[in-house]
């Protein structure tokens, strides 16, 4: 335990050189404690300040510290120092001051398996003045972003939901980072393979340089099926994840990786693997009004279908983010159904984000189909966007997406999140119905 928390025993030559300077001691006594943070992997670092330092007036300090669960009482002990540099050391269970010098013990810490708080509350005393300080913050899981298709292309992270989990206390730099964006070269890579390329980076690049063990998943588009897939196939994801984040996700595919590849200027990039990937997995074609709904030829598509095969695991906390603009009174909307031909084929809308449906992104029935079973049903929430389009979505739900990574007891059940959650939507014969509310 941390018998010594809070008793300095630096060299005097250290100690000198933190005392007050001369003039110090007409300033009242005052204690300020840094910020809270990572400062490499397994170490928490902060600074301790004490204004008005008068070491003549034999100055002692106390406290308390919460970490992993624990809570320690420090007992009270001389100061010999105005500043102190500290970190917890969690693997090695020590606080530890100045360059490496261990001052005290603690049980230690295993990585982390969810957000953890912490919390530090100091008293100084020094001959008739007492000051109190206290911090807290928030150990956050590392969170790896995975952009969606021709994301290679942009070549630099959303500079919008990045500087929003910035200010929630993410950091994408430093010695330990906790945030993490896979870029990944989607127009050369099938699903299946852009999949193990994610699970080789979150192994080699994102665990080695986290103290955690479990991470968050925020998959946007075709980044969302990725993610999937790993927790379907990969061994050890669904143990590995805490929270996965789904934002605009083509769970069954999407009508415009079929009608895109028809046309010569979209054929490079509608032709790829990963597009073919992204085919949908629901009946979206008929020859002739009135007829059912089914395939048009070579529109299959085995993997996606393979991965709709595979429920969430129970253990995972999933978000569904999805855009859910109206059909306009010209029938434009994000297409559900292809009737006749192309290019002369008419078109069926439903509501979605101008590529992928809202009942796509949910795993609900669209035009007869089954829709993925295990996934609508495994949501802790369901997040309706309103009227935005695909290519906007991860800048207009990046604050809602950060208050479901930092939220440290989000219920494992499915909770509306605003007004905008209180139906889903399911399209049969290309037209929307509202299925009952939640």
């Amino acid at each position: 335990m941390w018998r010594l928390l809070f008793s300095i025993a630096l060299s005097g030559g250290l100690a000198a050189s933190l005392y007050a300077a001369n003039g110090q001691a007409a300033v009242p006594l005052a204690v300020t404690i840094s910020r809270l943070q990572m400062i490499a992997s397994g170490r928490v670092g902060f600074n301790v300040a004490i204004a008005g330092f008068q070491p003549e007036l034999r100055p002692t300090i106390e406290g308390r510290a919460t970490l992993g669960g624990q809570t320690v009482e420090g007992p009270q002990s001389p100061l010999t120092a105005s500043r102190i540099p500290a970190f917890f050391d969690l693997p090695a269970g020590r606080v530890r001051i100045g360059g490496d010098a261990s001052v005290a013990e603690f049980t230690p810490v295993p990585p982390f398996t969810e957000n953890t708080p912490v919390a530090i509350e100091l008293t100084v005393r020094q001959g008739g003045e007492v000051a109190t300080a206290r911090q807290t913050g928030v150990l956050l899981l590392p969170t790896v972003i995975v952009p969606g298709y021709l994301n290679d292309m942009a070549g630099k992270p959303d500079q919008a939901i990045m500087s929003v989990l910035g200010q929630r206390g993410y950091d994408a730099g430093g010695a330990s980072p906790n945030l993490f964006w896979f870029t990944y070269p989607s127009r050369s890579l099938d699903l299946e393979k852009a999949a193990w390329a994610l699970a080789a980076y979150v192994r080699d690049v994102v665990l080695p340089a986290s103290y955690a063990a479990r991470i968050n998943v925020v998959g946007y588009s075709l980044g969302g099926l990725m993610a999937r897939w790993n927790l379907a196939f990969e061994p050890g994801w669904d143990r590995l994840v805490d929270r996965f984040v789904m934002v605009g996700v083509p769970n069954e595919g999407a009508v415009m990786s079929y009608v895109d590849a028809w046309y010569p200027l979209a054929a490079p990039w509608a032709g790829t693997p990963a597009a073919r990937s992204m085919l949908p997995t629901f009946p979206f074609w008929r020859p002739a009004p009135g007829a059912p709904w089914g395939f048009p030829p070579n529109a299959q598509n085995p993997v996606l279908a393979e991965l709709n095969t595979h429920a969430l695991p129970e253990r995972v906390r999933a978000y569904a983010f999805f855009g859910n603009r109206q059909p306009d009174p010209d029938g434009r909307g994000t297409w559900a159904g292809i009737t006749g031909q192309l290019p002369g084929a008419r078109f069926s809308p439903g509501p979605g984000d101008g590529i992928v449906l809202a009942a796509s992104a949910l795993g609900l029935p669209i035009n007869g189909g089954a829709g993925v079973p295990g996934l609508a049903d495994r949501l802790v929430m369901k997040v309706d966007l309103g009227d935005v389009r695909h290519l906007s979505l991860l800048g207009a739900a990046s604050s809602k997406i950060a208050d479901v990574l930092v939220d440290q007891k989000t219920a494992d059940r499915i909770t509306p999140s605003s007004g905008n959650d209180t139906a889903l939507p399911s399209l049969r014969g290309g037209f929307l119905t509202v299925r009952g509310g939640q």
